[in-house]
């Protein structure tokens, strides 16, 4: 069955932006959106068990994603977030209500731009190598020997997203499915709240039915 299960959601596109520990203080929270492609009202019973979801994806093999250490903390915020809704995790998936799913990679993604400022005499022209009562050109400079060149400006961020699905195990059906995309900058940027990442993923998760 974990072989059908596998089969089944290989087709999930996904990359995650899990860094590793960080101090507090240096914590900054990516941008995120949630994406939820498979709603439900509800979901069949309050008991669950995790089925594991080999990698498939170049990013979902990138190390920082492998780390079983991050994996566990990673479970260990989702298996919170379930709690929280009333759900309650079995280690049998055959006698489970619910089978979870997840996928996570992340991938490094630099972004170059050129950035154009104004001056007082308005915006500044590509052909202005000089400084005079406009200002000086926030486009191009002289590089080595003198030679004009443009400026770039360089951003290093990490960028991926968490897939989580909720399966009927006896028929391998697909009731429930989000897809959490965020980003960071990479260069001093602490980790990402696990806690938050699992709360946002799974905010419209049906609450677990009383059984």
């Amino acid at each position: 069955m974990m072989r059908t299960l596998a089969i089944a959601l290989a087709c999930s596109t996904l990359i995650a932006s899990l860094a590793s520990p960080a101090d507090a203080q240096s914590r900054k929270q990516p941008t995120s959106s949630v994406e939820v492609s498979k709603p439900a009202a509800s979901l069949p019973g309050p008991t669950y068990a995790w089925v594991p979801m080999p990698a498939q994806l170049s990013a979902e093999f990138d190390q920082r994603v492998q780390d079983p250490a991050l994996r566990a903390r990673l479970e260990a915020a989702l298996n919170k977030a379930l709690q929280a809704k009333g759900y309650r995790r079995i280690d049998d998936v055959r006698k489970a209500d619910l089978a979870f799913a997840y996928r996570v990679g992340v991938r490094d993604v630099q972004q170059t731009s050129v950035k154009e400022t104004r001056s007082q005499g308005g915006s500044i022209r590509e052909s202005a190598l000089e400084c005079g009562h406009g200002g000086c050109s926030q486009l191009v400079e002289h590089g080595a020997g003198g030679v004009p060149t443009f400026k770039v400006k360089t951003v290093d961020t990490v960028e991926g997203g968490l897939q989580i699905e909720a399966i009927q195990p006896s028929d391998i059906r697909v009731l429930w499915r989000a897809l959490y995309r965020g980003s960071v900058k990479a260069k001093g940027a602490g980790a990402v709240n696990l806690d938050t990442v699992a709360t946002q993923t799974l905010a419209s998760l049906p609450k677990a039915p009383s059984k």
